[in-house]
């Protein structure tokens, strides 16, 4: 086989070359797409294909398992069927497809290669139906009430059988994303984003072809720079008997290349999607954009100075999901960090039931609270004087804010690369665990301060600084 050639050659697991294959086939099916008889077959036609296309793919990487896939999107759509745009439609569905999960999960947990088998396109999956379930809810909600806002995303009418299988094995996004709204799906079908002028496929191929050749570029670094630092070095007895910092550094390194599997996996994805014509996001100053289904932000990853740049430049579209979908719809428990607590758990259990995806989402929250602090007291405490204004001060704080900053993100993917926990831990243990150390006392520091710095209460209505 093509696949098991390649994995020998270049010595990487074989499952992983063939979803890289897999992603790589997306090119010349977005290019049979964009044929004037196929762009404009009628919508039936394309729902088909692209359902017939996403199961094939499916098949070539987990064989009979894409029945899990088939099985729930039919009970998904016969719930909407039967029960409409309902809260129950909404929590059964959610609860279903959550549970079939992590039974999958639990099923699969010694068996994956890479993270690869069938519970990898189902996850993307689950949010993609309960995304519909929740959007026709909205949909209908709207039509009941004129105060309800109207979702960007609602879904006026249930979709349709074919509407939803075509939706959810559409080659741009069945394996590994990303997430797009079943509103924007039909738009793409329709021909809302076909060229005014010919009624044709709109001109993305360039834009796509650079996505790809971006996403190439990433994994060409991932896998050289794997050679000098792979996973089961940080792990091994040779690192354990470095210094302090120079563990430190290396887990920066490998961790800022541990980021690039992923950012050139999703860059050659979103270019096969660009190049359908389903990613047009309008025009800005007159140039059109390519970025309604964008999963990175190269330029804001690379150069962001904060974890919300890396945040909200990383796994755009789950992150985006998770903010509307969850976090949002939490507001009535009237706390921020509950809120985001209780997502990022929903977001860990998503990913899957190994212990490093709770700790690397624990260690999320610390460090985003930690960097709030920070700010707050930059703010509050420390004076501004002639000296702040150096360049060469300012180039230098820069680059130290950066530094540490790639540090924490690179220290808190050592667990959710590693997983487990006797090999994570090995690794925090060796190093003091001194990112969790830092950020604690850091973000406890800063709640500290902000406690001194409120004023005191009025006693009898009197301020206390008025009382004298």
């Amino acid at each position: 086989m093509i696949a098991a050639s390649i994995a020998s050659a270049i010595g990487a697991p074989e499952g992983a070359i063939k979803l890289i294959l897999t992603i790589f086939i997306g090119y010349p099916l977005a290019l049979i797409h964009r044929i004037p008889a196929l762009y404009q077959a009628p919508p039936v036609l394309k729902h088909i294909l692209f359902t017939l296309e996403g199961l094939t793919l499916c098949y070539y990487n987990f064989g009979v398992d894409t029945v899990h896939t088939w099985l729930n999107i039919t009970i998904t759509y016969l719930v909407l069927f039967f029960c409409g745009g309902s809260k129950f439609s909404v929590i059964f569905i959610f609860v279903f497809n959550t549970c079939y999960l992590i039974l999958g999960y639990y099923s699969t947990i010694s068996f994956q290669e890479f993270g690869i088998s069938w519970t990898m396109p189902h996850c993307v999956l689950t949010l993609r139906l309960t995304a519909v379930a929740i959007d026709y809810y909205d949909g209908k909600k709207s039509k009941e009430s004129e105060k309800t806002a109207v979702s960007d995303s609602a879904l006026p009418q249930r979709p349709g059988y074919l509407e939803m299988l075509g939706h959810s094995f559409f080659f741009g996004g069945v394996l590994v994303g990303p997430q797009f709204s079943m509103k924007r799906y039909l738009k793409f079908v329709n021909g809302d984003f076909a060229d005014k002028q010919t009624g044709l496929a709109p001109d993305s191929i360039s834009a796509s072809l650079k996505r790809m050749a971006g996403g190439m570029m990433y994994l060409i670094m991932f896998q050289a720079l794997a050679l000098y630092i792979p996973d089961d070095y940080i792990t091994s007895q040779a690192f354990d008997n470095l210094g302090l910092m120079t563990k430190c550094a290396l887990i920066l390194l490998w961790g800022k290349n541990a980021l690039h599997k992923y950012v050139g996996v999703w860059l050659i994805q979103e270019g096969s999607i660009i190049m359908t014509g389903m990613s047009y996001n309008g025009k800005e100053n007159g140039v059109k954009k390519w970025d309604g289904c964008t999963n990175i932000k190269v330029w804001q990853l690379e150069s962001g100075e904060s974890f919300s740049d890396f945040i909200q430049a990383f796994n755009v579209n789950t992150n985006q999901w998770m903010a509307k979908y969850i976090y949002k719809r939490l507001r009535f428990l009237g706390s921020k960090i509950l809120s985001q607590l209780i997502t990022l758990f929903y977001l860990a259990l998503w990913h899957g039931l190994q212990s490093g995806y709770y700790m690397c989402f624990f260690l999320e929250l610390v460090e985003t609270n930690a960097e709030t602090q920070v700010i707050w007291v930059l703010k509050n405490y420390i004076p501004k004087t002639k000296l702040t204004d150096l360049f060469i001060l300012r180039l230098l704080g820069r680059l130290l804010r950066k530094v540490l900053l790639m540090f924490l993100w690179s220290y808190a993917l050592v667990s959710f690369v590693l997983l487990d926990y006797y090999k994570w831990n090995h690794v925090y243990t060796s190093v003091y665990y001194i990112g969790h150390v830092a950020c604690i006392l850091v973000m406890f520091g800063g709640f500290f301060l902000k406690s001194l710095s409120k004023p005191k209460r009025e006693v009898n209505g009197i301020h206390p600084e008025k009382a004298d």
